[in-house]
């Protein structure tokens, strides 16, 4: 089961991407948050930190980016699941 959960995942990343790259490139708000992003990242780096402090910061901000990535292929997963959910309950499919 877990074999076919990763392979299925990976799929369902390659068809996000595409998808999502396209959405969000058109979206404003997301263009002027990603912006923000790079600005305090920025900020970040011109900070007097130690480099054991800089370490600690750009793990958190890491970990941060590895969980929200799991989370989102999970979560279009489950639109996926849900979608088809939706066209079995209208006998849409050829079960």
């Amino acid at each position: 089961m877990s074999n076919i959960k990763e392979l299925v995942k990976l799929a369902a990343d390659s068809m996000k991407n595409r998808t999502l790259d396209e959405l969000l490139e058109n979206d404003r708000e997301f263009q002027n948050r990603l912006e923000e992003e790079k600005e305090a990242h920025k900020a970040m780096k011109e900070l007097d930190l130690t480099e054991e402090q800089r370490t600690v910061v750009e793990t958190l901000v890491s970990r941060k980016d590895e969980t929200e990535y799991d989370y989102r292929v999970n979560a279009y997963m489950a639109g996926m699941i849900d979608a088809y959910e939706i066209l079995k309950q209208f006998d849409l499919t050829k079960e």
